[in-house]
């Protein structure tokens, strides 16, 4: 009997040592809904206990680094996005997420121009990245370069105007008309020459 007691004791403990996944997917579900609801201050509060529970725990160092960023904490959301961008280096949304971080933060040293390098030699077509570029290129002074990176953002728009094109015949063939209307509009914009 001693023996199935402690076994019975080591169990209890151990359940109470280790964080309880159920509480932490209740506490992340309600922080997102928070955060999606634009309540970021109590979303931020409970993605960092569960942060402070179980930092690996799904992309809770990502979400609270949104959460950090939209509430202008940049040096917070930065320790965030770097921490899961370490974690996953084949995933570039974190590192777009350091960018624009850095970019908001008036950060302009090496580390931005590095990750903005690292950024494009896999994604060299990311329109975000593409105007921030322009715009840290104007910031130095070199136009002629700044020209070319917003270039390259207006040769994205005439896919996009076509996928609006796209979008309002299928709204129109479903008779969703304030939709198709919407994209109509959106690649009459697009297109326009004015």
């Amino acid at each position: 009997m001693p023996i199935g007691l402690l076994i019975v004791a080591s169990l209890f403990l151990f359940n109470q040592c280790g964080p309880d996944e159920k509480k932490l997917e209740e506490k992340y579900n309600k922080a997102q809904g928070l955060f999606w609801a634009n309540k970021r201050v109590e979303a931020a509060k409970l993605l960092k206990e569960v942060y402070d529970a179980k930092p690996d725990y799904k992309d809770v160092s990502f979400t609270l680094g949104r959460a950090y960023y939209f509430d202008m904490k940049f040096q917070d959301a930065l320790k965030c996005f770097t921490e899961a961008y370490d974690k996953d280096r084949e995933n570039l949304t974190p590192l777009l997420w350091i960018i624009k971080t850095q970019f908001a933060a008036g950060i302009r040293d090496k580390s931005l121009f590095d990750n903005i390098q690292s950024f494009a030699k896999r994604d060299a077509g990311n329109i975000e990245l593409l105007f921030m570029n322009g715009r840290l290129l104007e910031e130095s002074g070199k136009t002629d370069q700044a020209i070319q990176s917003y270039n390259q953002v207006v040769l994205q728009t005439l896919p996009l105007a076509l996928a609006h094109k796209r979008l309002a015949e299928i709204y129109k063939k479903a008779n969703i008309t304030q939709k198709a209307n919407f994209h109509q509009r959106k690649f009459e914009n697009l297109t326009s020459k004015e």
